[in-house]
């Protein structure tokens, strides 16, 4: 009896998914590297400095140490809707080269340890005071304009998010955020499967999509000299 063939084939690593990773990956809109420090008012009075990892227009990702973290959730057990706590946080923008003071009342949602003493809060905004809010759609507009127009220039022909990532350079903004606030705004389309996922500027795609309907009409027409219309 033949041997069984012998393969090299090596199992697919497994990805560890964390609490962090399930929560980030919810989050509709696109985060904005900040790492700014705030200032975050506790019920009890006290002031913490806390810094602002990221934001996007409706929330914002916070981090701090563990004893922090202990003074902002003291009890440490999962945050539900419920019990989730109300906290009001200022910090500065950067908004057009002016510093502008961002006034927020926001709602924790999740904590999780990423590190041996880093800890991560995702925060909901529930309210801006004096109309700051406008500060923060300006500062994300203005970081997002610059790399969406350079993928979109990329995107002549179908490209994957290597190809991207490669010549964009661009570490301030999640690329998949911006490749979906694109596919939003329907400016993109993507095409192909999950491994090998591609994606294409939508004038780029209508364009390319003529182009073979002429080509396959000139065919038929072709083949319908050849047959004598029959």
């Amino acid at each position: 009896m033949p041997e069984p063939m012998k393969t090299n084939t090596v199992p697919e690593e497994k990805k560890t998914i964390s609490l962090y990773d399930i929560y980030e990956e919810k989050r509709e809109y696109p985060r904005i590297s900040l790492n700014a420090i705030a200032s975050l008012s506790l019920p009890d009075g006290f002031d913490v400095s806390i810094i602002v990892h990221d934001m996007s227009p409706d929330g914002i990702q916070l981090r701090c140490n563990r004893k922090t973290a202990h003074m902002i959730h003291p009890s440490g057990q999962f945050i539900t809707e419920a019990t989730a706590p109300g906290l009001d946080i200022r910090f500065n923008l950067n908004v057009d080269n002016s510093e502008r003071e961002i006034l927020a009342h926001i709602k924790l949602f999740y904590f999780t340890i990423i590190s041996e003493d880093t800890v991560a809060f995702g925060a909901r905004f529930i309210r801006f005071d004096k109309f700051t809010d406008r500060h923060v759609d300006r500062f994300i507009t203005n970081a997002m304009s610059p790399v969406e127009e350079k993928v979109l220039d990329m995107l002549d022909l179908p490209r994957s998010e290597q190809y991207i990532v490669e010549r964009l350079g661009e570490s301030a903004v999640n690329l998949d955020d911006t490749l979906n606030m694109l596919k939003k705004k329907k400016a993109i389309i993507s095409c192909g499967d999950d491994k090998k996922q591609k994606y294409i500027r939508m004038e780029s795609a209508l364009q390319s999509m003529f182009k073979r309907i002429e080509r396959l009409e000139k065919r038929l027409a072709e083949l319908e000299t050849k047959t004598g219309g029959n």
